[in-house]
């Protein structure tokens, strides 16, 4: 039982210190950290968007210059 109760306070107490560490070393307050992660995530956004037209492109271009998907071939 004295092993289990030691672990306990060890883990509580590496709990506790890592919380003031982390507080006392942050960068930035946790307002200005929301705004930096909200505009990170929309530039990630638009690079993923470009990459899906660039991907689209690649992948049908060679379709749209060979075929009229939108052609009525039942003649």
């Amino acid at each position: 039982m004295n092993t289990k109760l030691g672990f306990l306070m060890g883990f509580l107490t590496g709990i506790i210190i890592g919380w003031v560490l982390g507080i006392f070393s942050a960068p930035q307050s946790g307002k200005e950290t929301l705004e930096t992660i909200g505009e990170k995530a929309i530039e990630l956004r638009g690079r993923a968007e470009e990459a899906a037209g660039r991907v689209k492109n690649e992948v049908l271009g060679p379709l749209d210059s060979t075929a009229d998907l939108n052609a009525d071939y039942t003649r």
